[in-house]
């Protein structure tokens, strides 16, 4: 094990030792910050509980005054109230059965008669400015804040209720009552004698100040002293304000208190609690205690474990490396080592090369010769690459017989003769005593670039380019070296273009169906049309299909767009139809994948029958390589399209190799000649005698013949004279858009009819 892979071994856990302990105690402080906050909504909670008794209470014995009050009230107003002395005998007896100081009656005026339990009384007082006196009038009973006495140094606060002479309100009756009454309420001990509760406004202004207190001075307003931490003050007040229940804390005196404020229900009143903090956190401490105990035992039972772990890792790093970067065949670096090492050997200069290569039918190899020689033969290439590599070079194997090299790039030049030279030695092995097979490398190479170094590097992008190099030589036994370059990379893009775009385009109907006319050789009339396709894009570009479907041919999208371009024929047959015009077969090129699914050839057959449509007005078109594998699952397939009723025509025939033997085995309608044999027909006679003999096998075999791309009179002649049945080209109508085809060779048509 080298020295860095050392360091990495006490480095990474360490790093994941700090880790997990930054992890912990992250989950230590979130913890305890939801202890935290549990506990204060418990002690909120708890105070809220206690406070809301002492409001219950206030509320209880002043909905009690009022009830007295409203009930005298209800006898004063029967009573002739212009008789005052009758009035005050009767409020001097009700005052001596309740707890009141003294009652008392307020005429319209303002003016109010009172009487003291004693007997005192207290005539022609002004009090119509009263806060309390002025809103009972309004119909309302009403309760004053604390005040002084007017009569005696005592505080007192004051009820008043209205009275009602024949629905009308007379008068006011008064009662007062001695604060030290709500004083004796709030000044009980509660929390051990350590809790002190007085009645405020919702300003925070004391109406009732308990002779209990933590601030010895004289203040009138709760917040004109102590410590309030951030925006509490603030916070309480709003909510004092909006007559929420409030909580906070504050500090004085060294010492922190819980501070909690609960509406009493009358007026702003609001009950004020404040609370020792250390009295009613104590149970909390215990409790972080414990839990900082739990954590720190978990937090060193963890770093024992993890050394045990460590130790046991240490001992099989070796062997997990082997498995993880090694290719265990060969011996050779894997991907995962490769790519996990090439961001290092980037940051350097720019002189190097990316070179991904495999071997040209290496299938073949192992089928021909066993798999055993295969692996031989995969062996001897790392070996080959491991004696080639200069100091600074890598070497990797990737995936089954395709590997990479990371070596020196000096030019073009130089690249080509060293990968010609692993190339050479590579192929001088021999595979078998008895056989010679010469084996041949495809290679792949993309030059590093200033810009593909240093931090930004992109492994994917260099390795998907090499990659892209090396695809467009596959198989290539000429020309066996490419390098990446902007043709290569355009196609990519080109591609990458085409099928982002190619769905949407389906739904948006961007494929256009063109028709190019087929005429019938004997009669110069139109015999049928063939069906082409051309895509324009909604940004206005138009693709053409060489641009387009050999891209779809080979991520399978071509199944989709064939059975859109069978359902826009059928759609416009259909409105041939119906418009009267003859009926003008049309063809329609199907993809070699619609001849392996059965549940394609039904579709064919729905789409038909959507359309009302006899299916022999379709010729499916299929080239001839469709028919070079499987003949015989195509063979079923053609003899069940033309159950259906459906024909079948044989594209590009005579461009492969096997094209007799398959007019043998497949019964097919219409056979359609590769435009190539007009050129030859064109350079020697060789060609002709051949074009005039495939006509005369057709017709012996009755299928009709076509042959495409004619162009001149000439060839249109020599057609004839040879007995072609079709001809479509440009000398006779270029494709062109349904719309133009219906109105040049049906309507005429139609209108004759």
């Amino acid at each position: 094990m080298n020295q860095q892979n050392f360091k990495k071994q006490i480095v990474i856990p360490g790093i994941l030792v700090a880790l997990i302990s930054v992890i912990l105690i992250g989950i230590s402080i979130f913890i305890y910050s939801s202890i935290q906050e549990t506990q204060k909504q418990e002690i909120k909670q708890n105070l809220k509980e206690i406070v809301s008794q002492y409001s219950n209470i206030i509320t209880t014995k002043i909905d009690g005054d009022f009830q007295t009050l409203e009930a005298v009230s209800i006898f004063v107003g029967e009573t002739d109230i212009s008789d005052l002395d009758q009035v005050m005998g009767y409020l001097e007896a009700e005052s001596r059965r309740n707890s009141f100081l003294r009652m008392g009656y307020v005429t319209p005026d303002g003016i109010g008669y009172f009487v003291d339990t004693d007997g005192t009384k207290h005539y022609s007082q002004y009090v119509g400015d009263e806060e309390f006196v002025r809103e009972a009038f309004t119909g309302s009973k009403a309760v004053s804040d604390t005040m002084k006495d007017r009569f005696s140094d005592n505080s007192i606060n004051c009820y008043g209720v209205p009275v009602y002479h024949n629905g009308e309100i007379t008068g006011v009756l008064t009662a007062t009552s001695l604060s030290s009454k709500f004083s004796e309420i709030i000044e009980q001990k509660i929390f051990e004698g350590i809790a002190y509760v007085h009645v405020i406004d919702e300003d925070g202004n004391f109406i009732i100040r308990s002779h209990h207190v933590v601030i010895q001075e004289e203040i009138s307003n709760i917040f004109e002293k102590g410590e309030f931490p951030g925006d509490i003050k603030k916070e309480m007040l709003a909510d004092m304000r909006a007559g929420k229940e409030a909580f906070g804390n504050i500090g004085y005196g060294g010492t922190d208190y819980w501070m909690a404020v609960v509406p009493v229900g009358i007026k702003d009143w609001q009950i004020y609690c404040v609370v020792p903090q250390k009295f009613l956190n104590s149970n909390f401490n215990t409790l972080l205690w414990v839990f900082l105990s739990v954590m720190l035992c978990m937090v060193l039972l963890f770093a024992v474990l993890f050394f045990y772990i460590y130790r046991l890792i240490r001992r099989s790093r070796e062997t997990m490396e082997q498995l993880a970067y090694t290719d265990t065949l060969t011996g050779a670096d894997n991907r995962n080592r490769f790519t996990a090492d090439l961001p290092g050997l980037l940051r350097g200069s720019a002189d190097y090369a990316l070179v991904l290569f495999n071997i040209s039918g290496f299938k073949f190899i192992n089928e021909f010769f066993g798999y055993e020689t295969g692996d031989r033969l995969l062996k001897h290439i790392a070996d080959v690459l491991k004696s080639s590599m200069k100091e600074g070079e890598r070497y990797y194997r990737d995936s089954a017989d395709r590997f990479g090299i990371f070596m020196y790039y000096k030019g073009r030049e130089e690249a080509v003769k060293r990968l010609e030279q692993i190339q050479k030695q590579i192929s001088d092995f021999s595979l078998s005593q008895n056989q010679s097979y010469h084996i041949i490398c495809n290679f792949g190479v993309k030059v590093i670039e200033e810009k593909d170094c240093g931090r930004n590097a992109d492994i994917d992008t260099i390795m998907n380019r090499a990659m892209l190099a090396l695809n467009s030589v596959k198989g290539n036994d000429y020309n066996a070296i490419a390098f990446y370059d902007e043709v290569l990379h355009q196609k990519a893009r080109k591609k990458s273009e085409v099928e982002n775009k190619m769905y949407t385009a389906l739904e948006n109907r961007e494929f256009c169906m063109v028709l190019q006319p087929k005429y019938a050789l004997g009669t110069g009339k139109v015999h049928s049309a063939e069906a082409l396709v051309r895509w324009y894009a909604k940004d206005g570009t138009v693709y053409y299909p060489d641009e387009f479907i050999p891209i779809f041919e080979e991520n399978g999208f071509i199944t989709k767009l064939d059975m859109y371009m069978l359902e826009e024929a059928c759609r416009y047959l259909s409105s041939w139809l119906e418009k009267g015009y003859p009926a003008v077969p049309v063809s329609v090129n199907q993809s070699r994948l619609f001849f392996y699914d059965s549940e394609y050839m039904d579709k064919f057959h729905e789409i038909v029958d959507k359309y009302h449509l006899d299916p022999s007005l379709i010729i499916l078109e299929v080239t001839e390589s469709v028919t070079m594998n499987h003949l015989e699952q195509i063979k079923e397939a053609m003899e069940r399209l033309h159950t259906m009723g459906f024909r079948v025509s044989m594209d590009d025939f005579g461009s492969g190799y096997s094209s007799l033997n398959i007019l043998n085995e497949l019964y097919i309608d219409e056979l359609k000649l590769d435009k190539e044999f007009l050129s030859n027909q064109e350079d020697s006679c060789r060609g002709e005698v051949i074009m005039k003999n495939i006509m005369k096998l057709a017709r012996d075999l009755s299928i009709t013949t076509v042959v495409e791309g004619v162009e001149t009179k000439q060839q249109v002649e020599f057609l004839k004279s040879i007995s072609c049945d079709i001809a479509q080209g440009y000398y006779f109508a270029k494709p062109m858009p349904a719309e133009e085809f219906e109105e040049r060779y049906l309507k005429s048509r139609g209108s004759q009819n």
